[in-house]
């Protein structure tokens, strides 16, 4: 049971800081005469690298770098990224996969592949990182401050992540790889498999690099979760008492996840280089994602009128309930499969035209698709039931209390459904940059260029005609006992604690619709029923999923940039400095596409006591055009006021676009109980997150892989897009009705404020063995002013929160070992819940890795992973701290394997 995590002290942090600063100065005069090259490799490598990156930038830059070709520092790009000050990441089913920088969320980041974009079915601009195998990595840039020639797009940072190539290798080299991966909560093993070989051929004028990655992942997750809490009345207590205003849980979920997880990656890179002045790069870039799952979920849906009994604490949160006889407990089978293809192909021209010019000129092709269109089915039995919730337990999961649970001769079907979405992403990109070395006093280089992409989102959703998958509702249609089996949930969330329900029942989707469709099931409707279900079952191929053309869309964004940057440099007091000083001009047009339809309607309740949008069958087809444009200037500069400490500041403005889904142009209406009806869309006018960036930084490099960093950043945000509700009223034939519209709309601006704080070492003049201990260690504190909620209680920025990271390690001579930790304060998620209420936050969360391993001899190495070893899971609240929507455990990871390099 997990009931305090240890968290790294501020005050303990600075200490420790300090006193290994005296030391190494110690250190650093004692080493001063050492005159020997040592070739580095490994960590050390890594780290050395990773500094010269930092130190030798124009602006404010991290960097990791692979240990060795094929051997990055975690199983994942993103957890690796998260070692870095100001990076955080969210985790899916315990892997990483969504990256923040300095409290902005993955939205507001670029995320480039040899500094080209990578195309994503999200559905918004954030880029996943486990759809790329860490093998395939050979480092990643994160650039905190703007300059003219970085890509724009991102408010938070710019991450480059680039591969390996041929003739940056520069000899004959063949790496591979092996692991097994036992995920302890699923009880399985998981094999994962890595190759690259990499030639030059004619002197060294042509390369040839080809990498395949492979991994099969069984994971498992026990997931508690509520939808929200809202406020309700309550009025049928048996006290007789009139509760109003009260937070009541929307209903309570315990899901078994079992997932599979399979990945194929591979690249292809040539490159010829006919003369020292003139190289071209061609690279392919290839990715199957394939995620597939079972959920076993047993459910609660609490209705305010079947309350009679209620406790209420001092926020008038409902924290105990009991409910009459006329509630539903119902067993939900979600089955999901979700292939996702992704392809990159470029072409790269390096031309040093001569001693003062070089130009470059890239063009790419990205392609990202989903076709999960028949991906999800999602089937539901149950009965009406009576229970009890307690959710006094102090974090633990909450208690539910049935009359009834496990009888299957009682269980009624009460919704059927198949839907997804078929996604794709299509990207063309093209740019030319020169650079222009000149002897001008001060002014040392001008680079200059242009840049043009075109990129278009389509989403095609689809669904089980409304008519079959509402018409088996309300427990109606018996359903045989043998379609049931039980379900084993023993220990159940055993790392939160608690008395959880560890048994219940569970079915096979495709049995429990096959049931339905047959004259069985059709013979327990009345006739009329029975009739249009076989009607509706014959139009639209039973279950078979839709296309759901109303809610479908495409968006076109065609991108159009020049930029300049000059350099400036000199001394002054034998002080070097410098000057970078650019502007950026980009013009962003776009187009969103779409189907609307003429609401005409509102009929209900249905069996499930819902109230359902009908809309006109002709689809009107929408397209709206919008356009603006930007101008960017950016300046960064540096000196360094004593031998290897370096002052950096910059200013700039910046963008983060709208998501190519927030600007959808079609309304959607959605089907709910009488207080709850709503409608959707997306907003084609939105304009983009403008911000004013003002950073400064103090670096110290006291050896070769050592410094000392401080950094504070300032940002101005205009144009903050947040989801914006209001409340329209509708007058249909059935009458008036509220309905609660949802657009995302342009909002008021916001400020953030953080410190970065980073260190790394090694202790090198430690007597033996210890001589091979180092560490690396940040931490970043950032803060916001923005909106208020409906309460006047103001509301931070959604990602920001305070993160602190520290990497313990030891490498000397054939032994590597590793202890990184990772902490992460509480942040808001979202501001509003799934329901559309009170935000989300994520609860604080760290998270503990362990990796080492042993050089069997100068071709061989034995490794081994250890990923959240002390099973930690994720939490996540409303607006209160007992108001919890989801607790997720995904257990610890441990891996063992063998590396090959020749």
């Amino acid at each position: 049971m997990q009931n305090k995590k240890p968290k790294l002290s501020y005050l303990s942090m600075l200490v420790m800081l300090n006193l290994g600063i005296t030391t190494f100065a110690h250190a650093a005069e004692a080493t001063e005469d050492e005159t020997e090259v040592i070739t580095v490799t490994g960590i050390h490598a890594s780290m050395v690298k990773s500094m010269d990156i930092k130190k030798s930038s124009d602006g404010i830059v991290d960097a990791i770098v692979a240990e060795d070709i094929g051997k990055f520092p975690d199983q994942n790009v993103a957890e690796s990224l998260q070692r870095i000050s100001g990076v955080a990441i969210d985790r899916d089913g315990g892997e990483g996969q969504l990256v923040s920088v300095r409290g902005l969320g993955p939205e507001f980041n670029s995320v480039l592949v040899n500094g080209r974009t990578m195309s994503t079915v999200s559905g918004g601009r954030a880029f996943s990182f486990d759809t790329l195998a860490a093998e395939l990595i050979s480092g990643a840039e994160v650039h905190k401050t703007q300059s003219a020639k970085l890509q724009d797009g991102s408010i938070g940072a710019t991450i480059n992540i680039t591969t390996h190539r041929p003739l940056a290798i520069g000899e004959f080299k063949a790496v591979g790889s092996i692991k097994n991966t036992y995920d302890e909560l699923s009880d399985s093993n998981n094999p994962t498999f890595s190759g690259l070989i990499s030639n030059t051929f004619d002197d060294g004028k042509f390369g040839v690099l080809a990498s395949l990655a492979y991994s099969d992942k069984d994971s498992k997750s026990d997931i508690a979760q509520t939808a929200g809490y809202q406020r309700e009345d309550l009025n049928s207590l048996e006290s007789g008492e009139t509760l109003n205003d009260v937070f009541m849980p929307q209903n309570y979920d315990q899901i078994v996840r079992t997932e599979n997880r399979e990945r194929t990656s591979g690249s292809l890179v040539l490159q010829y280089q006919p003369s020292d002045e003139l190289l071209f790069t061609a690279d392919a870039l290839y990715s199957k994602y394939d995620v597939s799952y079972r959920e076993d979920i047993l459910a609660h849906w609490f209705e305010p009128g079947n309350i009679v009994d209620a406790t209420l604490d001092d926020n008038r949160t409902i924290v105990k309930l009991a409910t009459g006889n006329n509630s539903a407990t119902d067993y939900l089978n979600r089955l999901s499969y979700r292939p996702t293809t992704t392809t990159a192909f470029g072409m790269n021209m390096d031309w040093q035209l001569n001693d003062a010019i070089n130009i470059v000129g890239d063009v790419s092709y990205s392609n990202a698709e989903s076709n999960g269109g028949n991906g999800t089915t999602d089937t539901v039995a149950g009965f009406f039931n009576s229970y009890t919730f307690d959710n006094t337990q102090g974090g633990a999961v909450p208690v539910l209390g049935f009359s009834e649970n496990l009888s299957k001769d009682i269980l009624g079907a009460n919704w059927a459904s198949i839907f997804g979405d078929d996604i794709e992403d299509e990207i063309f990109e093209a740019r030319l940059d020169i650079e222009w070395v000149l002897d001008a006093g001060a002014l040392s280089k001008v680079n200059f260029g242009t840049s043009h992409s075109n990129r278009t989102l389509s989403t095609m959703p689809t669904n089980t005609d409304r008519t079959v998958r509402n018409g088996w509702g309300g427990y109606n249609i018996q359903l045989p006992s043998s379609l049931f089996s039980d379900f084993d949930a023993d220990g159940f969330l055993s790392a939160v604690g608690g008395n959880p329900v560890s048994n219940w029942l569970s079915f096979d989707s495709y049995e429990y619709m096959a049931f339905l469709e047959s004259e069985e099931g059709y013979t327990q409707l009345d006739p009329t029923d029975a009739a249009r279900m076989k009607q509706a079952m014959d139009s639209n191929g039973g279950h078979t999923a839709q296309n759901v053309l109303s809610d479908s869309y495409e968006v076109t964004e065609e991108l159009t940039a020049v930029y300049m940057d000059a350099y400036f440099d000199g001394e002054i007091s034998d002080m070097p400095w410098q000057v970078v000083a650019g502007v950026r001009y980009v013009q962003t047009d776009t187009t969103s596409a779409g189907y609307g339809n003429a609401l005409i309607d509102i009929t209900g309740p249905d069996g499930l006591g819902n109230y359902v949008p009908i809309t006109s069958d002709e689809l009107t087809a929408i397209s709206i055009d919008g356009n603006y444009s930007n101008v960017l200037p950016s300046i960064n500069a540096n000196i360094e006021i004593v031998e290897d400490v370096i002052v950096r500041t910059a200013f700039s403005k910046s963008i983060t676009r709208p998501t190519l889904t927030e600007l959808s142009p079609a309304l959607s209406y959605s089907e709910g109980k009488i207080d709850n009806l709503s409608a959707s869309g997306g907003n084609p006018h939105l304009e983009p997150y403008e911000s004013t960036n003002i950073d400064l930084s103090l670096e110290w490099y006291f050896d070769e892989s050592s410094y000392l960093a401080v950094a504070y950043y300032t940002k101005d945000v205009d144009n903050f897009i947040d989801e914006g509700q209001s409340q329209e009223s509708v007058t249909v034939p059935n009458g008036e009705f509220d309905l609660q519209v949802s657009r995302p709309v342009n909002v008021n601006s916001t400020k953030i404020d953080g410190i970065e704080l980073a260190f790394q070492h090694r202790f090198t003049y430690l007597p033996a063995p210890f001589d091979g201990l180092g560490m690396m260690a940040n931490m970043t504190f950032v803060d916001s002013k923005s909106s208020t909620d409906s309460a006047e209680k103001p509301l931070p920025l959604p990602g920001l929160g305070d993160s602190q990271n520290a990497v313990l390690f030891y490498e000397k001579d054939a032994i590597q070992f590793r202890v990184a930790y990772n902490n992460r304060d509480e942040f808001m998620q979202t501001t509003s819940n799934w329901a559309g209420g009170d935000p989300i936050y994520v609860e604080d969360y760290y998270q503990v890795d362990v990796s080492g391993s042993y050089d069997i001899n100068k071709s061989f190495t034995l490794f081994f992973e250890g990923i959240n070893v002390t099973n930690e899971v994720t939490k996540k609240r409303g607006l209160y701290s007992n108001h919890a929507l989801y607790t997720i455990e995904t257990g610890p990871r441990y891996s063992i394997g063998i590396r090959g390099s020749f």
